[in-house]
């Protein structure tokens, strides 16, 4: 019986490519200044600004030596915005008022933000307040409410999120192309046709040359690794999309989960690609009082991109479908998708449906997926099946978890 597969990946299928896509490199690269790292001078490139690239210079000012453990971009923004909008979790788990409710407060109170004792053992918390306090004595709305000021806010702080996100995503485009001659990474394109080509159909083949592939003696295989591709849906978490690139018509269901790169160079003012950093639903739906927060998830965001938001799936049809991942870290960010699609295909359930999880040496990934099992069979309705729901998928061999070898 023929099959579907659906395919998600993400960065470290572009990493394995040999781009540099990661928050760790892209902070190094774009934010720091690494001159002076070496005396112990943490600060920012010249001419980089902005509110969220100051918050990543004041995590790194207290983890530099932390392997970049603490650099996940999308981690940071949601810790930031808990503690904007809600405060911190005391002992007794419940909420102080968020940040900018003591903003207010300390502005009405006439205190000095210049006195060194506010949050003095704490530079994060420090720096974040003293951001929303200047931000809240530059408003000239004296007769807005708390609320109104707190949107005003939100706002800003979202515009602050689209300048990171620009600065991401030319710092990908500079690496795809090369700034001098316009041409395409042939390294990195050769590398994703082959490894993609191996997580789909055709693993017996692989590429040596970009024109070869293109145009010379291996133009036919190519040519059939693509038209093999017309029952694979791929949902991608990157930004990056190879046949854009190779300008070519997509031979499969493609889908850019939270947007995309453009396939120019970036232009000063580039608005054509639709980079979307931000927080999962899931938090959202949660603390659904505070309907600010939504302006943050990727989710309300891809709605109103430019792009079409729909995402299109293997269809059910009672043919077996392969549901494989590569490169994701199946962290709680994109949680809301995953539980989506289980739920879509009735994993539990449904025999036709498997599991696939490829890694490569050195990244490792079993506790992630017991992780991601665990999860998501909690949110069973029948907590039983939840919790036997990894035996079950071991039982009926729909759970792999397969080594990539170069």
């Amino acid at each position: 019986m023929e099959s579907s597969q659906l395919l998600i990946l993400g960065n470290g299928f572009d990493v394995h490519c040999g781009l540099k896509s990661s928050y760790k490199d892209f902070f190094r690269s774009v934010i720091l200044d690494t001159a002076g790292e070496s005396f112990g001078l943490y600060q920012l490139q010249a001419g980089v600004k902005g509110f969220w690239e100051g918050v990543l210079l004041e995590y790194y000012k207290i983890n530099p030596e932390n392997d970049y453990n603490w650099c996940n971009v999308e981690e940071i923004i949601k810790d930031i915005l808990w503690l904007i909008y809600y405060g911190e979790e005391t002992e007794s788990a419940n909420l102080h008022d968020g940040l900018w409710l003591e903003a207010l407060s300390f502005i009405s109170d006439g205190r000095d933000i210049l006195d060194d004792r506010i949050y003095h053992d704490r530079p994060i918390l420090r720096y974040v307040f003293v951001r929303i306090v200047k931000f809240f004595e530059r408003l000239k709305f004296k007769g807005c409410t708390g609320r109104e000021k707190l949107h005003l806010l939100s706002n800003q702080l979202l515009l602050e999120l689209k300048g990171l996100e620009k600065r991401f995503c030319k710092y990908l485009k500079n690496q795809i192309f090369n700034s001098k001659s316009a041409t395409l990474n042939e390294n990195y394109i050769i590398n994703a046709i082959n490894l993609l080509a191996r997580l789909t159909v055709f693993a017996h083949y692989k590429f040596d040359k970009l024109d070869d592939a293109i145009t010379g003696q291996d133009k036919k295989r190519l040519i059939d690794v693509f038209e093999n591709l017309s029952d694979t849906y791929i949902l991608s978490f990157n930004y990056t999309t190879i046949f854009d690139f190779l300008g070519v018509n997509k031979p499969c269901v493609y889908n850019n989960v939270h947007g995309k790169l453009c396939a120019n160079q970036c232009a000063k003012d580039c608005k054509a690609s639709s980079v979307i950093f931000g927080i999962d639903d899931n938090l959202i739906q949660s603390q659904s009082n505070n309907s600010d927060l939504r302006l943050f998830s990727k989710t309300y965001r891809k709605m109103f991109s430019n792009e079409d938001p729909i995402i299109l799936l293997p269809p059910k049809d009672n043919k077996p479908i392969r549901i494989k991942f590569y490169g994701h870290s199946l962290s709680e960010a994109d949680y809301s998708y995953f539980q989506s699609i289980f739920d879509y295909y009735d994993l539990y359930g449904n025999t036709n449906v498997s599991l696939v999880f490829y890694y490569s040496k050195g990244y490792e990934q079993q506790d992630a997926i017991y992780s991601l099992i665990s999860e998501y069979g909690r949110s069973f309705t029948n907590k039983e099946q939840g919790k036997n729901l990894i035996h079950k998928l071991l039982l009926e061999n729909r759970l792999q978890i397969i080594e990539i070898n170069d």
